[in-house]
Protein backbone atom coordinates (compact mmCIF):
# COMPACT_ATOMS: atom_id res chain seq x y z
CA UNK A 1 0.00 0.00 0.00
CA UNK A 2 1.64 3.44 -0.86
CA UNK A 3 1.31 6.21 1.82
CA UNK A 4 -1.26 7.98 0.21
CA UNK A 5 -3.75 5.08 0.00
CA UNK A 6 -2.69 4.47 4.00
CA UNK A 7 -6.06 5.19 6.29
CA UNK A 8 -5.35 7.32 9.28
CA UNK A 9 -7.91 7.44 12.34
CA UNK A 10 -9.60 10.26 13.07
CA UNK A 11 -11.40 10.72 16.10
CA UNK A 12 -14.10 13.73 16.94
CA UNK A 13 -16.51 14.32 19.35
CA UNK A 14 -19.73 16.15 18.06
CA UNK A 15 -23.38 16.60 19.86
CA UNK A 16 -25.22 13.46 20.12
CA UNK A 17 -28.36 14.77 18.06
CA UNK A 18 -25.90 15.77 15.22
CA UNK A 19 -24.57 12.06 15.44
CA UNK A 20 -27.95 10.35 15.54
CA UNK A 21 -29.10 12.82 12.46
CA UNK A 22 -25.85 11.59 10.92
CA UNK A 23 -26.25 8.21 11.33
CA UNK A 24 -29.65 8.06 9.98
CA UNK A 25 -28.10 10.01 6.60
CA UNK A 26 -25.67 7.37 6.34
CA UNK A 27 -27.95 4.64 6.51
CA UNK A 28 -30.88 6.03 4.24
CA UNK A 29 -28.17 6.25 1.77
CA UNK A 30 -26.71 2.60 1.78
CA UNK A 31 -23.03 4.02 3.64
CA UNK A 32 -21.02 4.17 6.20
CA UNK A 33 -20.92 7.28 8.38
CA UNK A 34 -17.04 7.02 7.58
CA UNK A 35 -17.33 6.72 3.90
CA UNK A 36 -19.60 9.66 3.65
CA UNK A 37 -17.10 11.61 6.42
CA UNK A 38 -14.58 11.33 3.92
CA UNK A 39 -16.54 12.33 0.89
CA UNK A 40 -17.76 15.18 2.73
CA UNK A 41 -14.46 16.42 3.63
CA UNK A 42 -12.89 15.73 0.32
CA UNK A 43 -15.40 17.41 -1.59
CA UNK A 44 -15.22 21.05 1.48
CA UNK A 45 -11.51 20.71 0.84
CA UNK A 46 -11.99 20.32 -3.18
CA UNK A 47 -14.18 23.75 -3.12
CA UNK A 48 -12.03 25.72 -0.65
CA UNK A 49 -8.80 25.06 -3.06
CA UNK A 50 -11.29 26.15 -6.30
CA UNK A 51 -10.72 29.98 -7.55
CA UNK A 52 -13.95 32.22 -6.88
Amino acid sequence: MRDKDQIKQLTLRIPEELHREFKIYAAKQGQTMGSLAIKFIRKHLKKESDPL
